[in-house]
């Protein structure tokens, strides 16, 4: 490394401002080299300051040791400047003669002088400088353990004399307790005289805590008894909370259920008009069929031997659909009969829950009379403890009164589970009037005045229910105000109080809460009683409802039957004419390209228009063809299955169904044959051609869809909950719908009026 210093610094540098000491003429290169200074001052030193060696009159200066060169320390400041500088000296090895020293003994009775080295007189000098720097650290510590033990020595001086002011103190305080000794022999004797006297009292309280000792024992039996008591009305408690929770959670899960039979019940109305539309529509195209059959029958005999085949093979397809559409009209008259026969099982499933609901409310009608039964002996059981302690003596007064507040909180505590008890009663009956009104609600879905009468009726009960609730918690803070009450006069007890005067207002406060108890008691009756005289009434609407449901479902089941019977006259009727048809429905699939219809008209309209069309219904048209017309129709005036006009005029929705047929269902007749007896037609409809098309969106599947992939598709317009699978509409808000889903976790009661 080379450090590289200015000539011009050196020489306008103060060399005076650091002195350097003990500096020799010559060291040798390789034995380790001391530098010492002195800072003068006129310099301040700072931490970047160094000190280095450079040779003497030279332009550039770095580390190049050799003979005869002459060398000097110099200190360098931080910010380069030369602050001072050594003596000159040599780096050169050492010849023998200059290793040679004379040296004078130390002993100054010898005048001996000893020629040695001048190595060995350096190391000799590093020995006795490292021992005096040694012996100047032994003297150090030995100097600071001194002025410890001198501190020492002033502390013990200090508690010497504490001590000594400590020793007067105790002399005088051992006089005072002397002359105090004499007084307190005189009170020894007055304290023996009263021990005496003590011992005579003590041993008449031991006779008087015998007795009562053994009254307490016969109390402590009692109240063990009503532990047991306590612990098995508990126990039933906890049963009835359990099997009130569960009910709870059936409670909910009918609300849903209640609430998708709603709108299975609403959907069911709209098909069902729409169905009766469809039945007036199907009635005037069979009449239109039929006027068409005689025209069919006039050209098939006019042009018998003509090559027409065809378009009897259209004709023949085209009745293959209209069989379709019939068979479609079959399974949906299959499945609105299932539906009814579901909504029987589920009202007689409701009835049965209700009647359960009933046998359950009776059961908690006898297990409350069986409390208030036990309250009543616990009260007057009470009443006889009572009047027994005040036949005590006053030292017994103490442990009475204990197991009397002992008792008497138990009684509260068991009054309060009483009250619980009563509450849960009131919640199963209330439960009772939401199960009759979900009945009334699934057997009057086509009455709304009925249904409102009813939700007037649920709004009256929970109002009433709110009221009973609101009773009880006030009846249970009055309890607990009683508690905390007992407690301060038990606190007052021991700081102090006279167990006579806190015995006296604790039985005050004790009575006046029995009054307060057996008051909300006849109320509580008299609510009852008034609950029972609604139960009645409510019975007896609902067997009125019962006897109207009975007369409507036989007089659906008529209707029904006459709709069966025409359907039967119709397939009939059309098995004895056998003549091919004209398809008055587009196909599901136009076909490439699309074959003209034999006769060109339109599709007959609804009598009751569409209820899914926006247009406005339009003017018929009647349609007169001449013969000509008949035998060679015109594309133009003809459009096809799939043409714009065919879709506007077509209202008849094919509902959604299975690919295998219903149960009760006639399956469709064969293929028939042709007018000359020929071979079957080739367009002949068979079971497997069957079409599904979604119920909302119309859209048409081919007939081997899987039936899993069709019902996700038509699950696809709903929102589905996850806990308990009730639908809702695409565009029903979110938040009611989280709301929906959150009710499952957090025990909140469902309002589907809000919902709406």
């Amino acid at each position: 490394m080379h450090v590289f210093v200015s000539v011009s610094i050196m020489e306008t540098s103060n060399f005076a401002h650091v002195i350097f000491q003990d500096v020799g003429k010559s060291f040798l290169p390789q034995a380790p080299l001391e530098c010492r200074y002195t800072l003068t001052p006129y310099i301040t030193p700072h931490p970047k300051d160094w000190v280095g060696i450079f040779k003497t009159r030279n332009e550039l200066l770095k580390y190049t040791f050799s003979d005869g060169e002459f060398y000097q320390f110099c200190y360098v400041t931080h910010t380069g400047d030369i602050r001072g500088a050594s003596t000159p000296f040599q780096f050169r090895s050492a010849t023998p003669t200059e290793e040679l020293l004379t040296v004078a003994e130390d002993d100054s009775s010898s005048d001996i002088l000893v020629v040695t080295t001048k190595t060995g007189l350096l190391e000799r000098v590093e020995e006795a400088q490292q021992e005096r720097r040694e012996l100047l650290k032994a003297m150090r510590l030995l100097q600071e353990e001194k002025q410890q033990l001198q501190e020492e020595q002033k502390q013990l001086v200090r508690e010497r004399e504490q001590e000594r002011e400590t020793c007067c103190l105790l002399r005088t305080h051992n006089q005072e307790l002397l002359r105090s000794s004499q007084g307190l022999s005189e009170e020894r004797e007055d304290i023996r005289r009263k021990l005496t006297e003590a011992k005579d009292r003590i041993r008449q309280l031991e006779e008087d805590l015998l007795g009562v000792t053994q009254r307490g024992l016969q109390k402590e039996t009692e109240l063990d008894c009503l532990r047991d008591r306590l612990k098995k009305l508990t126990a039933e408690r906890d049963g009835l909370e359990s099997q009130l929770k569960n009910e709870k959670d059936e409670r909910d899960l009918y609300k849903a259920h209640l609430r998708s039979t709603e709108l299975e019940n609403t959907k069911l109305s709209a098909e069902l008009q729409m169905l009766k539309a469809v039945e007036l529509n199907r009635e005037v195209t069979i009449a239109q069929f039929q006027e068409e059959l005689d025209s069919v029958f006039y050209l098939s005999w006019l042009h018998k031997h003509n090559p027409v085949q065809a378009e009897l093979g259209r004709v023949h397809e085209q009745l293959r659909q209209t069989e379709e559409q019939l068979q479609a009209s079959r399974q949906q008259a299959c499945l609105l009969a299932s539906e009814l026969r579901d909504s029987t099982s589920t009202r007689d499933h409701t009835m049965s829950e209700l009647y359960h609901a009933r046998v359950e409310a009776d059961e908690l009608r006898v297990s409350l009379a069986d409390a208030q039964a036990e309250c009543r002996r616990m009260e007057s059981q009470l009443d006889r403890m009572r009047s027994t302690s005040h036949k005590e003596v006053a030292p017994s007064v103490v442990v009475v009164s204990e197991a009397e507040a002992e008792l008497q909180r138990e009684v509260e505590e068991l009054k309060l589970r009483l009250h619980m008890a009563a509450e849960h009663y009131k919640e199963k009956y209330r439960e009772c009037q939401r199960l009759r009104r979900q009945v009334a609600k699934l057997n009057t879905a086509d009455s709304q005045a009925v249904s409102t009468d009813w939700v007037e009726v649920g709004t009256e009960r929970l109002s009433a229910g709110e009221n009973s609730e609101a009773e009880t918690r006030q009846t249970a803070e009055r309890v607990s105000d009683g508690v905390e009450e007992e407690e301060r006069q038990m606190t007052l007890e021991g700081e102090g109080r006279s167990t006579k005067e806190a015995e006296t207002e604790q039985t005050r406060s004790v009575e006046a809460e029995l009054a307060t108890m057996e008051e909300k008691w006849r109320e509580q009756c008299a609510f009852n009683e008034t609950l029972k005289q609604q139960l009645a009434g409510e019975e007896e609407r609902l067997r009125v409802r019962r006897s109207q449901i009975s007369r409507m479902d036989a007089v659906f089941l008529q209707e029904l039957q006459r709709f069966l019977f025409r359907q039967r006259e119709m397939e009939a009727h059309g098995a004895e004419v056998r003549q091919p048809m004209l398809l008055r429905y587009p196909l599901p699939y136009p076909q490439n390209p699309s074959p003209p219809p034999l006769v060109p008209q339109r599709p007959a309209e609804l009598q009751y228009g569409n209820p899914y069309s926006t247009e406005a219904p339009r003017d018929r048209v009647d349609v007169t063809l001449s013969p000509d017309q008949i035998s060679h129709p015109s594309s133009e005036a003809s459009p096809g299955p799939g043409a714009p006009g065919w879709a506007r005029e077509v209202v008849c929705i094919q509902p959604a169904r299975s690919s295998s047929p219903p149960e009760n269902i006639e399956h469709p007749p064969e293929a028939q044959k042709s007018l000359t007896g020929s071979s079957p037609l080739p367009f002949s409809p068979s079971s497997s051609d069957i079409h599904k098309r979604c119920p909302l969106c119309e859209v048409i599947f081919p007939p081997h869809f899987e039936q899993r992939s069709f019902e996700q598709h038509v699950e696809s317009h709903w929102k589905v909950c996850p806990v308990c699978s009730e639908q809702f509409p695409l565009n029903c808000q979110q938040q009611l719908f989280e709301r929906h889903v959150l009710t499952h976790f957090d025990g909140h009661v469902l309002n589907f009026e809000q919902m709406e």
